[in-house]
């Protein structure tokens, strides 16, 4: 059964790729005007697929029309936008549960109030909380004299903002979600049931409910997925962070394209393999990736 699930999920990233290389070729009849020729997609598919077969050798053209090996100045993006997507996607999910539980516990007129704020919230566009953050620490350190860390846009590598950033909202998202999943569980009889038994609050929230919300919580972490990656291609553009968004747009050769997108595709086709392979050992459902 395994060998059969892997399989069908080894011949979707399969299809992914494809669709990849297909999208990326009608991109190339735009590069130099606009030719719709159905000659030279074909070409274009031949050439995409000849450096892809031979991605050792590709390489990258800059403005001065300088050649020079893709490789191995492609990995510093590549990883730095990786890195920051996975984190903010962990910490999303990290404190959006988190956030969920402590509520759980506040009386019911402060449940309501903080599901009412983080409304206002996720109507936020991230780019406005982004400078939000970025003014506060300028200000700061203009009083102080002190950096509490450094500015997205600098030539340093910047972790921390990025990374909270992004999960801001796809925190909240996933507090909601998860709240009220929480407070439909403990609807149902055999919450009661373990509570006449004397389990403790925190027992019955990690143990049962957390676990038998699990399939619906994680099958909503494709949407969540999505909602960072788009979240990061605006944010890696508009604040000129040197990541794989900079590195395409800086070399829009076909292949590169084509390159950088299955390449950033198959960390988060790992990570919707784990969430499955999560949701099937704890609660023997299977989510459709």
């Amino acid at each position: 059964m395994y060998l059969k699930s892997i399989g069908s999920m080894v011949l979707k990233f399969v299809f992914v790729l494809f669709g990849i290389i297909l999208l990326t070729g009608l991109i190339g009849l735009f590069n130099e005007g606009v030719n719709l020729s159905l000659k030279q997609y074909l070409t274009n598919l031949k050439d995409i697929s000849s450096s892809l077969l031979h991605s050792n050798a590709m390489t990258i053209t800059n403005e001065a029309n300088n050649s020079y090996p893709m490789f191995p100045s492609f990995w510093e993006p590549y990883f730095y936008s990786v890195s920051i997507f996975i984190s903010a996607f962990l910490l999303s999910v990290f404190v959006g549960i988190l956030l969920a539980y402590l509520t759980h516990l506040l009386p019911t007129g402060w449940s309501k109030f903080i599901i009412r704020a983080t409304n206002l919230l996720e109507s936020t566009p991230d780019i406005f909380i982004l400078i939000v953050i970025q003014y506060n620490v300028i200000f700061f350190l203009k009083e102080t004299g002190v950096l509490l860390f450094p500015i997205v846009g600098s030539q340093e590598k910047v972790y921390l903002i990025p990374i909270l950033t992004l999960s801001i909202l796809p925190t909240i998202m996933l507090f909601r979600i998860t709240y009220l999943l929480v407070n439909d569980e403990y609807g149902k009889p055999y919450v009661d049931l373990i509570k006449s038994r004397g389990m403790s609050k925190h027992f019955i929230f990690f143990i049962h409910i957390l676990r038998n919300i699990t399939f619906s919580l994680l099958n909503h972490s494709k949407s969540i997925i999505l909602f960072l990656l788009s979240s990061l291609i605006v944010f890696e553009r508009l604040f000129n962070i040197y990541g794989i968004t900079h590195f395409i747009l800086s070399f829009s050769q076909m292949d590169v394209i084509c390159f950088s997108l299955i390449m950033f595709y198959l960390p988060v086709f790992v990570l919707l393999i784990l969430i499955r392979v999560i949701i099937d050992k704890k609660t023997g459902q299977r989510v459709v990736i």
